[in-house]
Formats: C-alpha cells, sequence, structure tokens
C-alpha cells in the first residue's frame, strides 16, 4: 500500500471515530442518561388545579373541557347525555356551559386520588415542544382526536401549572367519567380499576456482535396447561460464563421466587426506567390488565437482570434431579 492510500485510510478511521464520538456526545446531551429520563413518582406539590379536554375530530357531540378547583367547577363546556332516540334539531350540536359550580370536597377527592394513582405514568410535555401549524388558509374539519390534561399544582415556589401526555392507563377512563359527571350529573357508573401489577418479564439477545445470545422470560405457565393455580415458569437460554455449551431450559418455580424478583425489580428502579425499545439493551415488562411496556436499560441496569437470572437459572439446574 503506498503512503497516500495509507493516509486516506487512516484519515477515514479517524473521521469515523469522530464521528462516532460527536454521535455519543450528542445523544448524552439530548438525555441518554437513563438518570435524567426517569420520571418521578412524587408530585412537584399540592394538586390544587385540574384542565381537561378533549376534542374528537370525527364524532359529533364527544367534545368535553372542564377547569377544576377544589372547590367548584371554574369552567365547563359539554354535551349532554341525550336518550338514544332524541331526534337532532338546532341545538343538538351546540355544547352545554356552566361556571363556578361549587363541588364537595368528596367529589375533588376522587378526582384528587385518581391523578396521585396515574401521576407516576404522566409524562410531562416540554413547554418548548413545536405544534404543527397548517398553512393559511387550509382548515381540517375531520381528523384525529386531542387530548389535553393540565394539572395544577401549589409547590414550594409558588404556583405551577404542567401540561401531561395522559397515560396509556385503563384509571384514565375513571378519570374522564368523573370529570364527565361533575359536569353533567345523570349517575353514570364510574369504572373503577385496580392498580396493574407486574405479571411477567422478558429480556433477551441474538445477533449480536461482540457476546453471546440469551434470553430469559418469567411469568405464569398458561392456565389451559396447568389450570387456575399455574405457577411461575422461568424460560431461559445462556451461555454461562466459562462454558461453551448453551443452556436452553424452563423450570416452574414457587410464588416466592417471583416475589423476590419483583423486590429486586422494585430495589433496581426496574419500572422507572424509559419507555421505549429503540436503544439496546432493552426489555418487556407484562401486567395483570395485559398491558405490555418497553423499557430502555442503561447498561448497569441490563448486566444486573442478566447476573440476576443467570444465577437463579443455575440454581434451578443444580436442583435438578
Amino acid at each position: 500500500m503506498t503512503r497516500g492510500r495509507k493516509t486516506a485510510v487512516f484519515s477515514v478511521v479517524g473521521l469515523f471515530l469522530l464521528l462516532a464520538a460527536a454521535g455519543y456526545c450528542f445523544r448524552g446531551h439530548q438525555g441518554g442518561d437513563s438518570s435524567i429520563q426517569k420520571k418521578s413518582a412524587v408530585p412537584p406539590g399540592t394538586l390544587t388545579g385540574v384542565t381537561y379536554s378533549h376534542t374528537s375530530g370525527m364524532v359529533a357531540r364527544a367534545d368535553f373541557a372542564i377547569t377544576l378547583s377544589p372547590e367548584a367547577i371554574l369552567e365547563t363546556s359539554y354535551y349532554p347525555a341525550l336518550a338514544p332516540d332524541t331526534a337532532e334539531d338546532e341545538d343538538w350540536y351546540h355544547p352545554s356551559t356552566k361556571e363556578n359550580v361549587p363541588i364537595t370536597a368528596a367529589q375533588w377527592s376522587d378526582v384528587e386520588q385518581i391523578i396521585l394513582e396515574l401521576y407516576p405514568l404522566m409524562e410531562p410535555i416540554p413547554e418548548n415542544r413545536r405544534e404543527v401549524k397548517l398553512p393559511p388558509g387550509i382548515e381540517v374539519m375531520d381528523g384525529g382526536d386531542s387530548t389535553s390534561l393540565i394539572l395544577t399544582w401549589s409547590t414550594e415556589d409558588g404556583t405551577r401549572s404542567i401540561r401531561y401526555d395522559p397515560p396509556n392507563d385503563r384509571r384514565i377512563h375513571t378519570l374522564i367519567a368523573l370529570l364527565e359527571e361533575l359536569a353533567d350529573p345523570i349517575g353514570r357508573e364510574i369504572p373503577r380499576y385496580a392498580t396493574p401489577e407486574l405479571s411477567g418479564f422478558y429480556m433477551g439477545q441474538s445477533g449480536a456482535l461482540f457476546s453471546k445470545d440469551y434470553s430469559f422470560q418469567f411469568d405464569r405457565g398458561p392456565s389451559v396447561v396447568y389450570g387456575e393455580d399455574a405457577p411461575y415458569i422461568l424460560r431461559a437460554r445462556f451461555t454461562p460464563s466459562g462454558r461453551k455449551q448453551e443452556i436452553w431450559s424452563d423450570w416452574a418455580v414457587s410464588d416466592e421466587e417471583w416475589d423476590a424478583f419483583t423486590a429486586f425489580a422494585e430495589e433496581i428502579r426496574l419500572e422507572e426506567q424509559p419507555d421505549g425499545s429503540s436503544e439496546k439493551p432493552a426489555c418487556t415488562l407484562y401486567y395483570s390488565d395485559g398491558k405490555q411496556q418497553q423499557k430502555k436499560l442503561d447498561q448497569e441496569t441490563a448486566k444486573q437482570l442478566r447476573a440476576y437470572f443467570t444465577e437463579l437459572a443455575l440454581c434451578l439446574l443444580d436442583e435438578q434431579p
């Protein structure tokens, strides 16, 4: 190879390394550190106000808005519930409005309780997030739904109003029903849901360039096979350190083993890891309400999880007759 070609090759390699380093720094600056991205489970203060609105681009009479304080409905716009056979007339498409309607302490407590239950799942919307605006003269008559949730908190630094993305949890329907009943009290049934519990876990890696494939799945066995009292099953595929032979097996374990894992997951704050799967390593959490959530893991958390399940699988392997 000539000196010129060598110089060109080293220049390309150097440029690649420089770009890689710059990309790493950029990701870190943008929030790649999971400790920065984690949501706080503690509210910023005492809840003193709720503003909720929903606009439907396709369904008539579905728009709803309400602003609530601990003492009153400050303002609301809603479509009153009608009997299915109600004929459409001129007022059918016009919402009703109310202002300064007193509420009881119990009514506020119901709203506050469900919001505090959902708060650990809420994502604050950055104040500088850009909204897509249509060019002048262009309007959308029919479109998607739009939902807004703003919570007002009394904090040590004063009053703060923060806009949140409504969480992907069915208990949000409890909150909406409570607010709708306050605006339009017709005795509607308020749906109540138990707090979802962690019921399954999966973590795996395949096709990695410098590390061996592995997977760990931990959840209850299928009821069609085991009946109502199905045990927890650990399915493991991994190659122990210092060995060449891959282990691929599954074991039925006691509820105590599952309880030990959930305690470990709480200790390492697994559920506080950032949502998403675009970056490796990652895992999937399964919940008792049927929801599943993918989590991006920092290197330390991934290492702890892999070590935990490797040790558990090796212990179960040693206990086999």
